[in-house]
């Protein structure tokens, strides 16, 4: 029974940070009209999932890659680009899901003129810049989610230290919203663009 064990536990790849998925964004810079600018995308709404949000070029990282590798074969295939026109500058800090998702979020140049992007139209239903100077120096809306404990009826509390005095902890995280125009902003995506614009301003 012992070796058996042994066996099993000594081939388990340990998932070490309780993440269930793993994805990928590029975070695309974009030299257009002489100034740049973040590129967004409007998810087609034709999709099943999150049909007409606001995003980043990205999606699920397969079996056969790495994050990065991830990030640019999606942005390649949401864009109709090739890898030789995204010019990578580096990775941001990766943002943790409430569904225990990773997304990894890289940065990286467009090396291609805006008007010669035509996207996918089967996955993006069209494609927004947004001027990072503005991005730099408006401050977003943010507001507060807090989440809690809802436990079923039956829940054993008599199984626990001070039963239904329990201290479970509820949680507090951020809602960022930028708006631009009539662009709205938010969610995980908004979160992205506020770390990095931190990270620019220096305050990471």
């Amino acid at each position: 029974m012992l070796k058996n064990i042994e066996k099993i536990i000594g081939s388990h790849k340990a998932n070490k940070f309780g993440v269930k998925k793993q994805s990928s964004v590029l975070i695309p810079l974009i030299l257009h009209n002489d100034s740049w600018h973040l590129l967004f995308e409007k998810r087609a709404l034709t999709l099943n999932s999150q049909p007409g949000e606001i995003c980043f070029p990205g999606g699920l990282v397969e079996l056969d890659e790495c994050p990065k590798e991830a990030a640019i074969r999606e942005t390649c295939e949401e864009l109709n680009i090739t890898e030789n026109h995204i010019r990578l500058v580096g990775q941001i800090d990766s943002v943790m899901t409430s569904f225990d998702m990773l997304i990894h979020c890289y940065v990286g140049v467009l090396e291609i003129e805006y008007e010669n992007i035509h996207h996918s139209i089967s996955e993006v239903d069209e494609l927004i810049l947004v001027p990072l100077d503005y991005l730099l120096s408006v401050q977003p809306e943010t507001y507060k989610i807090s989440s809690k404990f809802d436990l079923d009826i039956d829940f054993p509390f008599e199984a626990i230290p001070n039963g239904k005095n329990y201290n479970f902890k509820n949680t507090q995280y951020p809602i960022v919203f930028y708006n631009y125009d009539s662009v709205t902003i938010w969610g995980l995506t908004a979160r992205m663009v506020f770390n990095l614009v931190n990270l620019i301003n220096g305050k990471n």
